[in-house]
């Protein structure tokens, strides 16, 4: 389940101006090499899931599938979204830092 802490760093990353949404977007900002995490709703069509799940293993980016396409949308004040792209290093730390947490139930015991 998406946490309240992971859907306020969607918003404040676009508000940041550090997140792309959209598949085409995506898309090319990943061949850009623009991209440091890919978010894609665990709702993603399979052949959207194994496209960007490719690209993103070939480039080494690390990908976190979370979230209902309105709620990726609406964190980030835009209708459904299936994927969005972090163009940052500072927020792919703390998704990823926040998705463990939610993964391993709310306590990182100290780890980043």
């Amino acid at each position: 389940m998406i946490s309240e802490k992971f859907l306020s760093l969607l918003g404040l990353c676009q508000k940041a101006g550090k997140m792309l949404s959209g598949t085409v977007q995506c898309e090319g900002a990943i061949r850009s090499g623009k991209v440091f995490l890919l978010i894609l709703s665990h709702e993603a069509s399979e052949a959207t899931r194994d496209n960007f799940t490719y690209m993103c293993k070939t480039r080494n980016i690390n990908i976190i599938i979370l979230g209902t396409k309105h709620e990726l949308g609406s964190a980030i004040g835009k209708g459904s979204r299936t994927v969005l792209a972090v163009t940052d290093k500072g927020f792919k730390e703390l998704f990823l830092k926040e998705y463990n947490k939610i993964r391993h139930g709310g306590d990182d015991n100290g780890k980043n």
